[in-house]
């Protein structure tokens, strides 16, 4: 742990919470040279049938071990990293992301107050995560090449509730995103009389939002289960700001810029398919007259006579 230093404060609190509930219990008092491919196998099958773990869950165990062993292993203490050949299983659909319409955005915005519609259409609308809207700056907005914000950094809790602890944003690459119209007089009055260190959202006390306190301040699962959108999650905004930067026009490397994805491969594998619409173009052209065109031009009774129609 102490050699994962340099990495994110959510990383390591994911590290050794995996260590201590999955990978200690198995492993934590056994030589390093006596565990096999063998056991390592039987583990990740009992974390799925004892245990009735989730596929991505037995991964991230895996992933953790994986790494230990891979330390050891630079450090010459075991000659072979004997988790390396398997494989995670891919049991078990990935959830697909959600997305609501500009329509219902504005009503879930609406129903949650002043407090809860500023949050929600600003990460509706620019795709930002949690952790990188609580830790925006006034000074983060821009005007150059035209009304935007910069983000470059995230805060999150550490231990999932503990002390607030800003670092990099994920990727470690900072961007730029453009704040739709509609964005400009929020931004205008959350930085109305702050200085540029100030955050630019925070709670009616004047400290850092926490996602939990602010879901508790607006009520968010009762209201989300009063307008019919269960379940629904606060990331799920960053999806629906992406379909509605798609629908609007924006192409793959566009979207992947505002979102942050490390790759335009990462954009398509989450959202191409809503940029399938060749799909429907190419059937629209199975129409009736396209079908009467072709099949008079394949009737020798209806060829023009020699001379005619040139």
């Amino acid at each position: 742990m102490r050699s994962r230093a340099g990495m994110k404060q959510r990383t390591r609190d994911t590290d050794e919470g995996n260590w201590r509930r999955y990978v200690e219990p198995e492993f934590g008092d056994r030589p390093l040279v006596s565990i096999t491919e063998a056991d390592v196998r039987e583990w990740m099958g009992g974390l799925a049938s004892k245990h009735g773990l989730a596929p991505s869950t037995v991964s991230r165990a895996l992933m953790c071990l994986r790494g230990i062993l891979t330390f050891a292993v630079a450090d010459r203490r075991i000659r072979r990293n004997v988790a390396e050949p398997i494989k995670p299983s891919k049991q078990g659909r990935r959830r697909e992301p959600r997305f609501l319409t500009l329509d219902e955005l504005h009503e879930l915005a609406d129903a949650l107050g002043q407090a809860g519609r500023d949050v929600v259409l600003f990460l509706g609308l620019t795709g930002l995560r949690w952790s990188e809207l609580v830790a925006l700056q006034v000074g983060d907005l821009t005007q150059v090449p035209g009304v935007g914000v910069r983000v470059q950094r995230a805060m999150t809790a550490k231990k999932g509730g503990g002390e607030l602890v800003v670092g990099e944003v994920k990727n470690y690459q900072a961007r730029t995103v453009p704040l739709v119209d509609e964005l400009q007089p929020i931004v205008d009055r959350l930085a109305d009389g702050k200085t540029r260190d100030q955050l630019l959202f925070t709670s009616p006390t004047g400290k850092a939002l926490r996602e939990s306190n602010w879901r508790r301040a607006t009520d968010w699962y009762r209201v989300i289960k009063k307008l019919g959108f269960a379940p629904f999650r606060i990331h799920d905004l960053r999806h629906t700001a992406a379909s509605m930067w798609i629908a609007k026009g924006a192409d793959v490397k566009v979207v992947q810029r505002i979102l942050g994805h490390e790759s335009a491969t990462m954009t398509l594998d989450l959202y191409g398919h809503l940029w399938d619409t060749s799909l429907w173009d190419a059937a629209k052209r199975f129409t009736h007259t396209s079908h009467t065109s072709e099949t008079e031009s394949q009737n020798p009774k209806n060829a023009a006579e020699p001379g005619e129609g040139r």
